[in-house]
């Protein structure tokens, strides 16, 4: 089924980052190397005009060894991350469940649920990478703790792997850091039970107020703390909340139940206080609308497998019931990740604008076997992005920072480079190094395609850059676009993709 559901519907990669890492793939493969490495940093994409080099590099081996075209590994390597997904959540499950059907759930929600099968489906994303592989991450942590030292080894070059994937990894270990003071808790406490305040309030009340209030303290200080960064904090709450629902769709009720059980528990193992001290980062990072989720998504998900096996074992006389229940949920489910797999409205509200489209696609062949292939050229859309990447990067668009730094059509200015402090939000949200006071690629070209071709500054514009086509997307109109029909000769029109010599 795993794979069955990640069976593309629509004609062409989809997403919006999946198009950028799909360059940088073909750059790879075109150049024999990084051309946006400039340090060992770079490796990592801790450094300004730098990616992490996991997943291009693994897509460019992928198609050179194979022959099989950039697009075409991009879904085969989707569906191989989808099975992966499988055995990882199947291991993790193995450390907090003991029974078979628990484990088997789990993988089965965690692989086929919306959070996973959104950003495996023919959509290439170094997220994706990293919320499979954080499940094996947590899971080889486990099995240190419990078990082994050569655990250990694994785990540390899997650190290394996510760190190449995604600087998010920082928070991965924060995880590890919040598991090991479990256990080392655990390990050290004394035999005579210590009852502090007991006849006040008991633990389990208090780690309940304390979660509250890690969740409310944020939302009160928005401003003092940074985790809130625009507009109404009751909006971003709201969006905190849709995102979630979006992600863990029918799991949710069900993984709110198993928190609340959990933590009115009495006398609670390791594992499963190990499991409630991680909602503490998880609702702090969860104020993180573009990446927070993942985090929220896989242990929301091993609460709610604790939710079905509650219900399971309250109504276990009647088997039936129960299975016809737990086959219905998993239908339910499973519906609900199709439904955003395969259907969704995209941006600027219509259908076909979360995947490239036929037109695109075809442009882009048209490109690759017409014209000058170490020519430059300049585009106005975001359809046009999609294009570069589908032709494999020959003619040069001028794109985003890291291309363009690839491309030598920018150069980095480490002068403007600024180191921000390892105890600063920005070092792990942002970068250790960022650049200050440099205008983005993106903020030049939109600033150039203001004015019409025969102003002088788009003019120097055009001959510093020695850019010779245009791109047009007909959709995205501007001035610049506007006055080429009275001063430039139009070599290709699909319809809504065009094409000028300039």
């Amino acid at each position: 089924m795993n794979i069955v559901i990640r069976i593309p519907s629509i004609p062409h990669e989809k997403g919006y980052d999946s198009f950028f890492i799909h360059s940088l793939a073909n750059s790879v493969s075109s150049l024999g190397y990084a051309g946006w490495w400039t340090n060992w940093m770079s490796v990592f994409g801790l450094y300004p005009y730098s990616y992490a080099s996991a997943v291009p590099f693994s897509l460019s081996g992928i198609s050179q060894t194979t022959g099989i075209s950039m697009e075409i590994t991009i879904l085969l390597f989707c569906v191989s991350l989808g099975i992966f997904s499988i055995f990882s959540s199947y291991v993790l499950g193995s450390i907090f469940y003991e029974d078979f059907i628990s484990k088997y759930i789990f993988s089965i929600l965690f692989s086929i649920s919306a959070g996973t099968i959104n950003l495996t489906t023919w959509e290439i994303t170094t997220r994706a990478q990293f919320l499979v592989f954080f499940t094996f991450l947590i899971y080889l942590l486990f099995k240190f703790f419990n078990s082994s030292k050569k655990y250990l080894p694994l785990y540390l070059t899997t650190v290394a792997f996510l760190l190449a994937t995604h600087h998010y990894v920082y928070f991965a270990l924060f995880f590890s850091i919040f598991i090991l003071f479990t256990f080392l808790v655990f390990r050290f406490k004394p035999k005579k039970e210590i009852k502090f305040f007991s006849h006040l309030v008991s633990p389990d009340h208090l780690y309940i107020i304390a979660l509250v209030s890690t969740f409310i303290i944020p939302f009160i200080f928005s401003g003092d703390l940074g985790l809130i960064t625009e507009g109404s904090r009751y909006q971003w709450i709201f969006s905190i909340i849709m995102i979630s629902i979006r992600n863990l769709g029918p799991m949710l009720p069900l993984s709110i139940g198993a928190i609340v059980y959990l933590s009115s528990k009495k006398s609670k193992t390791y594992k499963e206080w190990s499991l409630l001290i991680c909602l503490f980062p998880v609702v702090l990072f969860a104020y993180d609308k573009t990446y927070g989720y993942i985090f929220t998504y896989i242990f929301l998900t091993i609460f709610c497998v604790q939710g079905l096996g509650n219900i399971i074992k309250n109504y276990s006389p009647n088997k039936k019931i129960v299975l016809i229940c737990l086959v219905l949920f998993l239908i339910l489910n499973t519906s609900f990740s199709c439904f955003f797999a395969h259907w969704r409205v995209g941006m600027g509200g219509g259908y076909s604008e979360w995947y490239m489209r036929e037109e695109t696609y075809t442009t882009g062949k048209w490109i690759k076997q017409n014209l000058d292939p170490n020519s430059t050229a300049i585009g106005n859309g975001y359809e046009t992005g999609r294009m570069f990447s589908s032709y494999g990067g020959r003619p040069i668009l001028y794109h985003s920072d890291i291309t363009n730094y690839m491309n030598k059509l920018i150069t980095l200015d480490e002068s403007k480079i600024k180191k921000n402090s390892v105890y600063s939000k920005e070092f792990y949200f942002d970068n250790p190094y960022i650049l200050t006071g440099v205008s983005t690629s993106d903020g030049v070209l939109k600033w150039a395609l203001n004015f019409p071709i025969t102003d002088g500054r788009i003019k120097d514009f055009i001959k510093k850059n020695n850019f010779y086509y245009f791109y047009e997307d007909s959709v995205s109109y501007n001035t610049f676009v506007g006055s080429l029909p009275a001063n430039k000769n139009r070599i290709y029109n699909s319809g809504r993709m065009r094409i000028w010599i300039l």
